[in-house]
């Protein structure tokens, strides 16, 4: 039996008590490109220019004033006054040389931080997609690491993190980060680079572009294989994901494991030890008990580190009661005193994981630059202090066969709103793990993580899920253990499926995601996107897009007055996908249940001119309604139409199959090829609908699949006869649409009724 699929659920949502899906594992590839997109002019641009190095700034300082712009520097000894800026070019560390020691990127990204808190507000509340922009410039070699990056600066990973999150909170900001090889000629890269938005990673080597790629590929075979006599190391291993990889080690290979925590674990505290309905009613008792807000604050974060430890506590006793080899060393990973006395009370360990950090969501315009500093600081320096233990002695170093790093999506792909810091601080950890490699010679890997179903440091998990699916605990650690035996020196991302919380302009930074089975539904929802002219999310989007004439099949096949034209159904497509962008908030599942007010003026589908399309969203008593309307470039109107979104797929009107005979109205104005769009068969009381696929229609890669069935649209075109302007009153769509084979009509050509496989599934009356 064929499944009848949903109409269009915005984007994608998850609607059970389970967010798990099939977890792909994909690996990073840099590949030529192209600088290729929509030109940007740089001269007239109010800009700011952030950097440690006062040569580099002055350099691309000097080369924008050049290009037209009007620049401010910035840098440690030099700090401007706050001004209007549309962009900040962050040089960062990039000129200074990485020591594990070294702490000047504290000073530095606490500017970067000031800088964007100071232009946050008006970013965020900016409308238009062409006006402000972040640019990062990194030095790892011009492959961001990915090859030879021993003597690049690794901690430009930090404003590389930073900045693919951005567009989370500041939908608008256009985004790049640019790694260089060489940097005399970075004023002229800068200049090239924000002239075009069009990918969020780019490199210059050896006078060649580059991009990322992500390709599916399996894991390595095993170098070794973890035995009793190991030792396994795990930084913030005693909760979340950290102790589900610490108890299947134990008990798969009887290994000792090692996890820390920043604090020793409080003895004889009754808090600890009470059961869950005991703690529960302190808890209770306490808050009731707070007399001001600093009281009620002082406990709710008290009670938070509470629960932390009553979380590790309840673990290692679990454990010890199961006989299992893991043990609790306090040890705060950012002090490296702390660290070297670990090291000097444990064997020497077989494998290290990095798994330690701090996600504390808050919009980046809340937190202060000390706590961006901290978060990032478990990362960075955290590493750092690690790799250094196992340096410290030849006999470590030969006995470690892997180093782990954990990462995350959120420095890789962009993180939630709120992590900011958090993605910084993974994606630095990520270009560390390539220094190291490089420069040391360590089997450092970085696993970059999707949010573990109910398990993890996540604060927020109902909103995590809208952005990604999660990976089952299980195949999680089974895929962390086999990763750790093939002792990998990469980075490896584990990724499900992208959920329904994108924004428009995030889409350029899934363009090369070639290994990954949703790259088709993103490129379909850009197939119709065109160029984003203004975005607020939540309420309103409004795009261009240019429709030439024999660049796709279906743009050959209908014509009015003899000149190509964009099909009805076309349009229908286009701004049904326009709308999905228009959302309320939280990204809740909804579904396309009805068009209302369709209003076509035909002879304006002639091609040539771009169409602009304006969707505005608000919440109706019968749904949540978008209104459409669409325009050529020289205001002429197009169309318009209403679409109702609600939460259950619909369901439409009883149909007795009564049917009277069709008119056969011929239109004079109006032709159709039907090479494309197929050929109806009309008898007496029925319609015959040919099946179109995308492929028929598109000759894209990733063609979008119609959401309504074009000949089924079409053949309702045909049936009124009109020359001049389609009015339909309403469609209801429900699944099956995608694919109606069969038209009929209960009265003579005023309502329409389509099916698929027998059942009904689209209604139009036509006005």
């Amino acid at each position: 039996m064929t499944t009848l699929q949903p109409i269009r659920p915005h984007l994608v949502s998850f609607d059970t008590d389970s967010f798990v899906r099939p977890v792909h594992r994909l690996t990073w590839h840099p590949v030529p490109a192209a600088l290729d997109g929509p030109a940007t002019p740089v001269a007239g641009r109010r800009l700011l220019v952030l950097g440690d190095e006062p040569s580099l700034v002055a350099q691309v300082a000097d080369a924008l004033r050049t290009a037209g712009a009007a620049v401010d520097e910035a840098g440690p000894d030099v700090t401007p006054e706050p001004a209007p800026w549309d962009g900040i070019i962050d040089l960062n560390v990039t000129g200074r040389e990485y020591t594990m020691d070294g702490g000047e990127w504290r000073a530095a990204i606490a500017r970067t931080t000031e800088a964007i808190h100071h232009r946050y507000g008006e970013w965020h509340a900016e409308v238009r997609a062409d006006r402000c922009c972040y640019l990062v410039v990194t030095a790892m070699g011009g492959l961001m690491g990915y090859r030879d990056a021993g003597q690049g600066q690794p901690l430009g990973g930090i404003w590389a993190g930073l900045a693919k999150c951005l567009p989370r909170e500041l939908p608008t900001l256009a985004v790049k980060v640019v790694d260089v090889d060489d940097l005399a000629s970075l004023g002229q890269i800068v200049v090239s680079e924000l002239s075009t938005w069009d990918l969020f990673e780019i490199g210059h080597r050896e006078g060649t572009r580059y991009a990322l790629t992500a390709r599916r590929e399996s894991t390595g075979p095993a170098r070794f294989t973890l035995a009793a006599d190991d030792v396994v190391l795990i930084s913030g291993g005693a909760r979340g994901v950290g102790f589900a990889l610490a108890r299947g080690l134990a008990e798969r290979f009887g290994c000792r494991v090692v996890v820390t925590g920043r604090t020793a674990l409080p003895g004889g505290e009754h808090w600890l030890t009470c059961d869950d309905a005991a703690y529960e009613q302190d808890q209770r008792d306490r808050i009731s008990a707070a007399r001001t807000t600093a009281d009620l604050r002082a406990v709710r974060h008290r009670i938070r580190r509470e629960v932390e430890l009553r979380n590790v506590y309840a673990n290692l006793s679990a454990a010890e009661a199961e006989g299992l080899r893991i043990s609790y060393e306090a040890c705060d990973c950012t002090d490296a005193g702390q660290v070297r006395e670990l090291f000097a009370r444990i064997p020497a360990p077989t494998v290290v994981v990095h798994n330690a950090g701090i996600d504390e969501p808050k919009r980046l315009d809340l937190k202060p630059a000390e706590e961006v500093v901290r978060t990032v600081d478990v990362k960075v320096t955290g590493f750092a202090n690690l790799l250094r233990e196992v340096l410290a002695e030849p006999s470590r170093r030969a006995a470690l066969k892997s180093f782990c790093n954990v990462g995350s999506l959120a420095g890789r792909m962009g993180g939630m709103i709120g992590q900011i810091d958090y993605a910084a601080g993974n994606e630095a950890l990520a270009r560390l793990g390539f220094w190291a490699r490089d420069a040391h010679g360590l089997p450092v890997q970085t696993l970059c993580w999707p949010t573990w179903e109910r398990l993890g440091v996540i604060a927020n998990y109902d909103a995590a899920v809208r952005y990604v699916s999660t990976i089952a605990p299980e195949d999680g650690v089974r895929r962390w253990i086999d990763e750790i035996h093939a002792a990998g020196s990469d980075e490896v991302m584990f990724i499900g499926q992208i959920g329904s919380a994108l924004v428009p302009t995030q889409l350029r930074g899934f363009w090369l995601f070639t290994g990954h089975p949703d790259l088709p539904r993103l490129h379909a929802l850009a197939h119709f996107l065109g160029t984003v002219r203004e975005f607020e999310p939540f309420r309103r989007l409004l795009s261009s897009v240019n429709h030439r004439a024999d660049t796709h099949p279906c743009l050959a096949d209908f014509r009015v007055d003899g000149a190509p034209a964009l099909p009805v159904s076309m349009l229908v497509e286009q701004v049904c996908a326009i709308g999905d962008w228009v959302v309320p908030e939280g990204w809740p599942l909804q579904h396309l249940a009805e068009l209302r007010d369709l209003t076509v003026r035909l002879p304006a589908l002639k091609l040539g001119d771009e169409l602009t399309t304006e969707a505005v969203g608000r919440q109706e008593e019968d749904g949540w309604t978008v209104t459409i309307t669409v325009t050529r470039a020289d205001g002429e109107a197009v169309g318009s139409v209403r679409l109702v979104y609600r939460e259950d797929p619909p369901s439409l009107p009883a149909f007795d199959g009564k049917t009277t005979p069709l008119p056969r109205p011929a239109a004079k104005r109006l032709s159709w090829r039907g090479l494309a769009l197929g050929y109806p068969h009309w008898a007496e009381t029925r319609i015959q609908v040919p099946a179109v696929t995308a492929s028929d229609l598109w000759t894209s890669p990733f063609p979008p699949a119609p959401g309504i069935s074009p000949a089924a649209v079409e053949a309702i075109v045909r049936s009124t006869g009109s020359e001049e302007e389609l009015r339909v009153r309403r469609i209801l769509v429900s699944p099956g649409a995608q694919r109606v084979d069969l038209l009929r009509s209960p009265d003579g050509g005023r309502t329409w009724v389509g099916s698929t496989d027998g059942r009904v599934s689209l209604w139009a009356e036509l006005t």
